[in-house]
């Protein structure tokens, strides 16, 4: 029996393939319009025992694709003779993947292959010889298609619009606007709750473990029964991605990742710090104010240390920090066995009256570093206290008057910072002017011969690493100034969250991560043979209040 026989007891493979580029570009390229040369080419040829292979919307950059795959299953278990595809393109647009195929894969399988539109017939090796060159030039149009898409993509992106598939939990898209958003109204106020708890000093951790507790869904879709336990199974990575997503304050994240390659399913991740956000591009959920804050909180969180164990829960971790080298204060605890009472109220010390606090640097490096700074936990505790107590006291009081001393003491501040900024932007303008000159210069002595190609190339990256240099930190200087026009605000959202804490008769997280930034414990110093210490308290929005008098 001859090879022609043994193929006409097999099937045609008529294998149809559209992307949604294709679809875009040409109408002729539609599946319709593919099935019909296909079948016509076909039966002209006595190919009456065919079938339909079709992959609508799938790339030709891969071959992943569900018909393909069954076609190759069903030739590989001997049911196909023949596979025939409009052109080249339609069977993959990767020249390398394609080229097996056509020169290993199907011979291999005594397949015969019929692209109609290029003239390639493998069993009369019809321009055979030219097939490797287009299937190059299929590859470096998808290429090019595929380029011309993803910047089409981060254009809109940069413009604000959201391009990507499912919106993130709280948002959805907005039906009268394409690529805009909006709150859903039914998932939102999860993700205010998860904002409040985690501004309340809640780790991510606790905030899964509470939503899980309370039957929170952690998604839109409703489950098919309530015993489904990955209805609500929240965990801390999906609360910290929840925590650290810009798209809740408002704003609008570029993108995440950078693929590697054209054909790589390998992607980089882009470092939060590098992130590109468009601000003010949707309704948010939470302010920005509040979002930074929560993103602070996190950042200071610190890790979990072993040892030294004290039923004593750390209120103050993450917010205390050595005024004289800027780390962070650890938290210690007498050894177990040491009895004794409460100097303050006679009673058996609790947990607290064992904890203290040195600094970071003199317990690893030792005094020629740091010194101790020791301060202890209750003495801390009541000084913090105190200083809220007596605040909110005076918001509630007076709340004209402590406003418009907040506000001129913040003003005196401002003024102050904003001359010595000034100054600096004005200095960094003038020496990116001077060094424009200076490229001029080199440019001349470059071109006149007095200095080498390689010698100008190394001057002027240094000249232009300097630049800019200095152009980030107009920039960041900028942001700074424009402050001043957040102030009144400022003050009068701390005034709102202190008078909350009038009757306070104690700390908490909540407490401590809603009011105050960080403290600042300064030096032991003795003074007319007094020990002193400078504890500074940094408030959320307004900074350090010193005691407010007459002169203010």
């Amino acid at each position: 029996m001859n090879r022609k026989n043994q193929i006409n007891q097999k099937i045609t493979a008529l294998y149809c393939r559209l992307s949604l580029e294709d679809s875009r570009e040409n109408e002729s390229m539609s599946i319709s319009n593919q099935k019909l040369m296909l079948r016509d080419y076909a039966e002209k040829n006595a190919m009456f025992q065919y079938e339909y292979y079709v992959d609508d919307g799938y790339t030709g950059r891969n071959f992943n694709r569900p018909s393909f795959q069954r076609m190759i299953a069903d030739i590989e278990a001997g049911k196909v003779g023949c596979v025939i595809t409009k052109d080249l393109s339609r069977l993959g647009r990767n020249y390398i993947e394609a080229g097996s195929y056509i020169e290993i894969f199907f011979p291999k399988h005594n397949v015969r292959y019929i692209a109609v539109t290029d003239g390639v017939d493998s069993l009369t090796r019809q321009e055979m010889d030219i097939t490797p060159f287009k299937n190059i030039l299929n590859d470096m149009y998808s290429r090019d298609i595929s380029k011309k898409v993803l910047a089409g993509r981060m254009t809109r992106s940069r413009q604000g619009k959201f391009c990507g598939g499912q919106p993130p939990l709280g948002l959805m898209r907005d039906p009268d606007e394409k690529g805009h958003l909006i709150t859903d109204p039914e998932t939102a106020p999860v993700i205010r709750r998860i904002f409040e708890l985690a501004l309340d000093g809640w780790g991510c951790m606790r905030i899964a473990k509470q939503l899980m507790d309370d039957k929170v869904p952690i998604t839109r879709v409703k489950a098919n029964t309530e015993c489904d336990v990955n209805y609500y199974s929240w965990g801390s990575a999906r609360i910290s991605h929840i925590l650290r997503n810009p798209f809740y304050k408002g704003a609008h994240l570029v993108c995440r990742t950078h693929q590697k390659g054209i054909r790589s399913n390998t992607y980089d991740i882009i470092p939060r710090e590098d992130w590109e956000m468009i601000e003010n591009c949707h309704e948010a959920i939470v302010t920005p104010a509040e979002w930074e804050q929560v993103q602070e909180i996190i950042d200071r969180r610190p890790t979990i240390m072993k040892g030294n164990a004290c039923p004593f829960y750390n209120l103050f971790h993450g917010i205390i920090y050595c005024a004289t080298c800027g780390k962070s204060m650890q938290v210690r605890y007498e050894k177990v066995g040491r009895t004794g009472k409460n100097r303050f109220t006679g009673k058996e010390r609790e947990p607290i009256d064992k904890a203290y606090y040195i600094c970071q640097t003199y317990n690893r490096l030792g005094k020629n570093a740091c010194t101790s700074h020791k301060i202890e936990a209750r003495d801390l505790y009541n000084l913090v206290l105190k200083d809220i107590q007596d605040l909110a006291a005076m918001a509630l009081k007076d709340a004209d008057v402590f406003y418009q001393r907040l506000s001129s003491r913040m003003e005196r501040r401002y003024m102050a910072d904003a001359s010595e900024m000034k100054k600096e932007c004005d200095r960094l303008e003038a020496r990116n002017q001077e060094i424009d000159s200076m490229f001029m210069s080199l440019y001349t002595d470059k071109a006149k011969g007095i200095l080498t190609e390689q010698r100008f190339l190394k001057l002027t990256a240094t000249l232009e690493q300097e630049q800019d240099a200095n152009r980030k930190r107009i920039q960041d200087l900028m942001l700074v100034m424009r402050r001043t026009d957040e102030q009144e605000s400022d003050v009068r959202t701390f005034m709102q969250e202190i008078r909350k804490y009038a009757a306070i008769q104690e700390l908490d997280e909540a407490v401590l991560n809603r009011l105050i930034s960080k403290i600042l414990v300064g030096e032991v110093r003795k003074v007319d043979g007094q020990k002193c210490q400078e504890v500074k308290i940094v408030y959320n929005f307004v900074g350090e209040i010193p005691i407010l008098g007459d002169s203010d």
